[in-house]
């Protein structure tokens, strides 16, 4: 459901190693881009990196690419707060789109700040303003992060700034009366269909990952069992060795938010990439959910799983859309 980030426990030679992995391997839109401007961009993740692992994360708006030309993109970080899963899309998008990421700050990764989407939105929005001051704007988020996205173009709008273009990649929105019951026959026929694609993508491809989930979920049903040993539903989904105390605390409080949050209607143009891999036992309405408030969405299947999709190869499809789409409104 939610995109899962273990955070690294030192800098050091690995986080080198994996840098180094991930520069050498990634393919990029743009062969004529200048060596520097790839440095830069490396640079700046690196940084966003480093910031997480020493726990001094300062500024809502994180540069990863600030050298390139037309609209910036900024997208709102995933139910962790933090922002460095980003680095494969900026990558694959390559150094002429700018992209900013929308993180919570280390001093504010606590229970109070997560207790409502809608205050969270209002510092958010208050900070993008003062960064950038004129002109409209292009923003997105990744699971959770959508529905942010969304609260936030609400109140931009309101305040008499132009969102060009929201950006959805793969995010749910609950209580939208679109969604199709549990009870419904449906509902598991879509389940059964799913279990082929999930099979290839998950049991096949990615098995140590699989094998780390199922021992979350098999915990999480333990503590259920044993109700006084305090366990949250959102520790089937994220692991929370090496969080401190506050972060695991605003964790668990944006993820009961983030399900008791009620969506208004959005007239705006939408972009919405969609994971074809569903969960096994559950089923994500997104397409429908998103239609239903923003009628005008342009909506698009992607192969692959919910965190697959923001990667190579299957995340490079979204990418080309993406670019395709901002250079369009842009003009």
């Amino acid at each position: 459901m939610f995109a899962k980030l273990d955070l690294p426990s030192s800098a050091g030679p690995s986080l080198e190693k994996y840098m180094s992995f991930w520069t050498s391997r990634m393919p990029s839109f743009e062969p004529e881009e200048t060596t520097q401007s790839r440095a830069r961009m490396e640079a700046l993740i690196n940084s966003a990196f480093e910031r997480e692992v020493i726990r001094d994360v300062t500024d809502v708006v994180l540069p990863f690419n600030d050298v390139g030309a037309g609209p910036s993109f900024y997208c709102v970080h995933t139910l962790t707060g933090t922002v460095t899963e980003f680095q494969h899309m900026v990558r694959m998008l390559g150094s002429k789109q700018n992209f900013y990421g929308i993180q919570v700050p280390t001093n504010r990764r606590n229970a109070e700040f997560a207790k409502s989407i809608k205050a969270m939105s209002r510092y958010y929005v208050n900070e993008l303003m003062q960064f950038q001051p004129k002109g409209a704007f292009f923003l997105g988020g990744y699971s959770i992060g959508a529905t942010i996205a969304l609260e936030m173009s609400h109140q931009l709008i309101a305040r008499g700034r132009e969102v060009s273009l929201l950006v959805v990649f793969d995010g749910e929105l609950f209580s939208t009366g679109a969604e199709i019951s549990s009870r419904n026959p449906l509902y598991w026929l879509k389940l059964l269909l799913n279990v082929p694609r999930w099979t290839v993508n998950e049991l096949v491809k990615n098995r140590r990952r699989l094998a780390s989930k199922w021992l979350a979920r098999l915990k999480s049903l333990i503590f259920r069992v044993r109700p006084n040993a305090g366990s949250h539903a959102v520790e089937s989904i994220v692991n929370f060795n090496g969080f401190l105390p506050e972060h695991a605390a605003f964790v668990k409080a944006l993820y009961d938010e983030y399900h008791d949050y009620v969506p208004e209607n959005y007239s705006g143009h939408v972009l919405v990439f969609v994971a074809k891999t569903q969960p096994l036992f559950r089923l994500r309405q997104i397409k429908a959910a998103w239609t239903k408030i923003a009628p005008s969405s342009e909506v698009f299947e992607i192969n692959g799983t919910h965190v697959s999709i923001m990667k190579a190869p299957h995340g490079l499809p979204v990418a080309q859309r993406l670019s395709k789409k901002i250079e369009e409104v842009a003009g």
